[in-house]
């Protein structure tokens, strides 16, 4: 763990902290890493992983019932995961999580999360294709905080574009009335600019809240500027 976070802070682009990541991943015993920045309604990735399992991923919004993240954001500490065999106890949506993940070879994992700004969460994962992998001994909380640190700070002055995100797709008419509140449009003077009814730009503000997974339009608004939709 000292090596990984000597690494990182030196490490100033996605680049050299993709290759600082797999390198200890690897001296470590496991396959795959995954970076993880976590919000309701609001996740991306810096990993790995299969190419073909990051799209169903998100086109499957497992971020929502992925036991991980769950787990992340409850313990706020680093613990140990397994895939296999599946707890009796989990749910059909966790469980056909499972399945798909081991599908790509992600059955057991290490992982380290931290809170960061504004209610979020990031989460490093090291993640195996053998049963309940672990590492030989004990994993150090502060040293794992650290590195997890690390690469948050490191990707986030990075180019937003090496960040892996949920496809969403707006209509112009939704991107349209989006945009109209992110400048403090009411509902009613939005649909004066645009010639239609109040109803009709409740509508596609409803739409881009559900397609984007927010709680309200001010989150909508948020969450399509991140991810460059508006």
């Amino acid at each position: 763990m000292d090596d990984l976070i000597d690494v990182l802070s030196l490490s100033n682009d996605e680049r050299s902290a993709r290759t600082a990541l797999l390198t200890f991943a690897q001296q470590c015993g496991f396959e795959r890493f995954a970076y993880m920045n976590v919000r309701s309604g609001d996740t991306e990735a810096f990993t790995n992983y299969p190419q073909e399992w990051q799209e169903i991923y998100f086109a499957n919004d497992y971020q929502k019932v992925d036991p991980v993240i769950t787990a992340a954001k409850r313990l706020l500490k680093p613990f140990y995961w397994s895939a296999s065999p599946l707890r009796w106890t989990a749910s059909p949506e966790e469980r056909r999580f499972y399945e798909h993940a081991r599908q790509f070879g992600i059955v057991s994992g290490l992982s380290m999360p931290i809170r960061i700004e504004f209610g979020r969460i990031a989460v490093l994962t090291l993640a195996s294709h053998l049963p309940d992998f672990k590492v030989d001994g004990m994993i150090d909380d502060i040293r794992a905080t650290t590195a997890t640190a690390l690469v948050h700070a490191t990707l986030k002055v990075s180019d937003p574009s090496t960040m892996k995100k949920p496809q969403v797709s707006l209509t112009v008419r939704e991107k349209e009335c989006l945009n109209w509140a992110a400048l403090g449009k009411s509902m009613s003077l939005t649909a004066d600019i645009l010639g239609i009814k109040k109803n009709t730009v409740r509508y596609y503000l409803d739409a881009a809240k559900r397609k984007l997974g927010a709680y309200n339009t001010m989150n909508a608004v948020y969450l399509a500027t991140r991810l460059g939709l508006v």
